[in-house]
């Protein structure tokens, strides 16, 4: 443990290998302690427009992926409409897509230690940082190590249940691109996607964490009456953020010497359950803020640029799932916006 670390980030999925790009890109030299990225993770790998758009350097995945046109939107008593809304969006394996941000980040200068971090603990001004073969010291730790963040547990705690939620889901075999559909449940908060692929599709279902038990016979039905002949190649399960109040996103994500961003953070839309837009932004702030030698900082710069939509979200959350409210913005068009659209 003699070199000391100018920055240490746990966790190489997009927020931590974002934010070590964009620190060597100004000439420092993090260091991503991360065992298993990158991986394939059981999400929906959606990139949405507005990530497109406020992030054009993930255009040069869409070659990887499978770009959308129209997209089927089914409401909780199964009225349908087709819409372009998310056109220009794609999806992507997430194994592809990490790989991808991960390696700008070490061909930039980032160096990516292949261990588990299994402690963190401050001591005269620095981070300790452990693994499993190593001890390493930093005077600025981020926690990009997902949404049971070791960083967190050691700095604000844990993300209670309340403020969690589930996923359960299936890679198949490939669909027609107009198969691409959103479809809101009747029976609890939430809803079913299903994202065809270049090599295969992604058929997922996610709700709030109390809800978890029913969602593996709401998707098997789904799939049974929709896709009958559809080939399940795998399953998974993964639990992400979703804050079930405002009051979430006052908790601090930052200090003078430690910083969480995307999962880690809990920035996740609380509709959608998107976070892919959230962990590049965040991760962005989080490399700028440790650039002006102000980690404290990012807890500002996070809040004026996206805490306000995280909350307003999380606000419009129970109206956005209530079947009447819900299926009458489909009713009148509504679903023509990328407010349908899951990110991650």
């Amino acid at each position: 443990m003699n070199r000391v670390e100018e920055v240490a980030i746990v966790g190489g999925g997009p927020s931590g290998a974002y934010c070590a790009f964009q620190l060597a890109k100004e000439g420092m030299h993090p260091v991503i302690f991360d065992h298993s990225h990158p991986r394939e993770k059981p999400c929906g790998g959606g990139i949405s427009p507005p990530v497109i758009e406020k992030f054009p350097f993930v255009e040069r995945f869409r070659q990887s992926g499978f770009t959308f046109g129209d997209f089927r939107v089914i409401s909780c008593i199964d009225t349908q409409v087709r819409t372009k809304g998310l056109e220009n969006g794609f999806s992507i394996s997430r194994l592809v897509f990490d790989q991808g941000i991960l390696d700008l980040a070490i061909e930039s200068g980032a160096r990516l230690i292949k261990e588990k971090v299994t402690e963190v603990q401050t001591q005269s001004n620095l981070w300790i940082v452990k693994t499993e073969k190593s001890v390493h010291s930093t005077r600025v730790l981020v926690g990009a190590d997902g949404v049971n963040s070791l960083v967190r547990r050691q700095t604000v705690g844990s993300i209670s249940k309340e403020n969690l939620a589930l996923t359960y889901g299936y890679f198949a075999n490939q669909l027609s691109k107009y198969d691409a559909t959103i479809k809101f449940l009747a029976e609890i908060p939430g809803y079913i996607w299903v994202f065809p692929g270049k090599t295969y599709s992604n058929i997922g279902i996610g709700s709030e964490l109390r809800n978890g038990n029913m969602l593996k016979g709401l998707l098997d039905t789904f799939v049974r009456l929709n896709y009958p002949a559809t080939k399940i190649l795998s399953s998974y399960s993964a639990m992400l953020p979703s804050a079930s109040s405002p009051e979430f996103f006052k908790l601090p994500c930052a200090s003078d010497s430690w910083i969480l961003i995307g999962d880690a953070a809990g920035h996740v839309d609380p509709i959608s359950g998107g976070g892919i837009l959230y962990a590049l932004w965040g991760a962005q702030l989080a490399a700028q803020a440790i650039s002006r030698n102000d980690p404290k900082s990012f807890d500002t710069s996070w809040r004026k640029e996206f805490g306000q939509i995280l909350e307003e979200r999380c606000r419009n959350k129970d109206a956005f799932y209530d079947p009447l409210r819900s299926t009458a913005s489909i009713l009148f068009g509504l679903a023509r916006a990328s407010y349908f659209w899951p990110t991650a």
